[in-house]
């Protein structure tokens, strides 16, 4: 079954994920409390008169343009606040494809036109919802002036390739408003999933005129973004709080329970616990087994554990003078030991993860990580049988390079996007790895997430670490990311057989054929360590016994819609 879930490049610290569990929700844990009831139905009893829920961020949300957006704390506001053309949402522990603005759509036989009928929805302000203003929105995120850090998320709607490339205008884009409620997206070719990409944000409306009213100020503050989703933001409070509130011109209000959602920007691990023993959360994120342990005698809370679509990893600047030679790339790559790092930095919370495309992902009714096997874990052996060691490629590339044999020499910086005791744990332990199994000494440069996210756009850097997670449930979402066009992980990495695979598997319609061309187009990506792959993220969550309606699937579009509180 396809899923959906809103994207993740953002800071890899695990309590963000509960933090944006609107974003990262989970898969494999069942719809059941320990208590026997059920999160998602309707419990016995009275609901609480004061509807509110205490969370946190654990960074401040960079922007809520949804053309601008690129991480996950701004999605899990954005998610809430607005709405787009459909929910993929969760009933009762399954997926439902539920109406948003679009209370009905339909393709054409060939299924490369999908018409979209809107219902009465209305914005914060009162204005109507209307196709134009998803025109305007996609046209916008199409427009290479605009910046858009998701616009590929576009390509398989007409037109988008030669727009993005400055070759078309963004007019020409494949959208139309037929009237004020009915909406035509034209496709390239038909797309397997496509209706399930309609759940992402870059597919919701904007309105022209706000835009043209507050300029460059649009989606920087609660008073400059206006709103049609489930809440509103009330305030914000940069670097410290938000509050939303429920929106009263919802098209389906009545569905929404909470008044508030009082969020706090929280980022130090002992601060987001000490809050959720003295009641200040309602739900916390653990990444320590002591932590898990203490939380799980607490009668007073809920214990719900999931898998979720997001990858945790390495990467390198291709273009830099080491990290251009493919050796060097695979020798650091391969001196990882996926179960040593998962135990020591993680504290063996996550699932060591040897593909690109997370263990949760699947093409069709078929599993990808169980039929396109272990690849890097294939690699070491494949070395191990040769006689080699990962020093021995590092020595090769060195060579290549005319570097000399003496690894003590080389220069290397490793990026990370934090300054805490995690990440500098997390630091120390690659410079013991690289230095006992490599011979490098490697540097560390702690940067806040803006800082270094902006030094891995423009190059500024040789390897880093950060996260990634899926959109929707098909490879395609976390492949297509490295086609030479795109470039999403600014690794500079391209290869002319990938982008062709990764084009022909998008459109093939045939799940064991487009299985195939993934398969191979992951090989040739790993096999050329643009990247290296550690973790699949789990998120290991308590909430208070009267927190209810929270989703457990795992690309379920619920956010805080259907939270409701019941005996606080």
């Amino acid at each position: 079954m396809k899923k959906i879930m809103a994207i993740v490049l953002a800071l890899t610290m695990f309590l963000s994920i509960v933090a944006c569990s609107n974003t990262n929700k989970p898969v494999d844990s069942g719809n059941e409390t320990p208590n026997g009831e059920n999160n998602n139905g309707t419990q016995s009893g009275e609901m609480d008169k004061e509807q509110y829920l205490n969370t946190y961020l654990a960074s401040d949300p960079t922007t809520l343009d949804v053309s601008l957006r690129s991480d996950s704390y701004s999605s899990t506001i954005i998610t809430n606040v607005m709405e787009g053309l459909i929910r993929l949402e969760d009933r009762n522990g399954e997926y439902f494809m539920a109406p948003g603005d679009a209370q009905s759509w339909k393709s054409n036989d060939e299924g490369t036109v999908w018409t979209f009928t809107l219902g009465d929805n209305k914005w914060s302000d009162g204005e109507p919802v209307t196709a134009q203003q998803y025109v305007y929105s996609l046209q916008r995120s199409a427009d290479p002036a605009t910046g858009c850090p998701n616009g590929w998320f576009l390509s398989p709607v007409l037109n988008y390739e030669a727009i993005s490339k400055g070759e078309m205008a963004p007019s020409e884009l494949g959208v139309k408003a037929v009237d004020e409620k009915t909406l035509e997206i034209t496709l390239t070719s038909a797309m397997p999933a496509f209706l399930e990409m309609c759940n992402s944000t870059i597919y919701y409306p904007q309105r022209e005129d706000k835009m043209k009213e507050w300029g460059e100020k649009y989606g920087t503050e609660a008073e400059y973004t206006v709103y049609n989703g489930p809440f509103v933001l009330e305030s914000w409070t940069h670097n410290s709080s938000l509050v939303l509130k429920k929106n009263p011109n919802y098209w389906n209000a009545d569905s929404v329970k909470l008044d508030k959602v009082n969020l706090a920007i929280m980022s130090d691990t002992t601060t987001i616990i000490n809050a959720y023993k003295s009641g200040d959360l309602d739900v916390v994120g653990v990444n320590k087994q002591e932590q898990l342990d203490e939380f799980n005698k607490d009668s007073n809370s809920k214990y719900e554990y999931y898998t979720t679509q997001g990858l945790v990893f390495n990467f390198y600047n291709t273009k830099d003078e080491l990290f251009k030679n493919e050796n060097i790339r695979k020798a650091f790559s391969l001196a990882i030991d996926h179960e040593d790092i998962n135990e020591m930095c993680f504290g063996g919370l996550r699932v060591p993860t040897y593909g690109w495309v997370v263990p949760t992902i699947s093409v069709g009714e078929e599993n990808f990580r169980q039929t396109a096997g272990d690849v890097l874990k294939e690699q070491k052996a494949e070395l191990t049988a040769n006689g080699q060691t990962p020093k021995d490629l590092l020595l090769k590339g060195m060579q290549e390079l005319g570097l000399g044999d003496d690894p003590s020499k080389l220069n290397v910086t490793l990026s990370l996007a934090g300054t805490d005791d995690w990440f500098r744990t997390f630091g120390e332990y690659l410079q013991q790895v690289y230095l006992t199994d490599l011979g490098v000494n490697i540097k560390i440069d702690f940067a806040e997430w803006g800082i270094f996210y902006e030094n891995v756009t423009n190059g500024k850097y040789q390897m880093g670490y950060m996260s990634w997670g899926a959109y929707y449930n098909d490879p395609y979402d976390v492949l297509s990311i490295f086609k030479s066009e795109y470039d999403q992980v600014k690794t500079g990495w391209a290869n002319k057989e990938f982008d062709e695979l990764i084009d022909k598997a998008g459109v093939e319609m045939d799940a064991s054929t487009r299985i195939k061309y993934y398969k191979d187009a992951e090989r040739i990506l790993l096999n050329e360590a643009a990247v290296c792959p550690l973790a699949t993220s789990t998120s290991h969550s308590f909430y208070k016994n009267y927190v209810y309606g929270y989703s457990n699937l795992g690309f379920s579009a619920n956010g805080y819609k259907d939270i409701y509180t019941k005996g606080r």
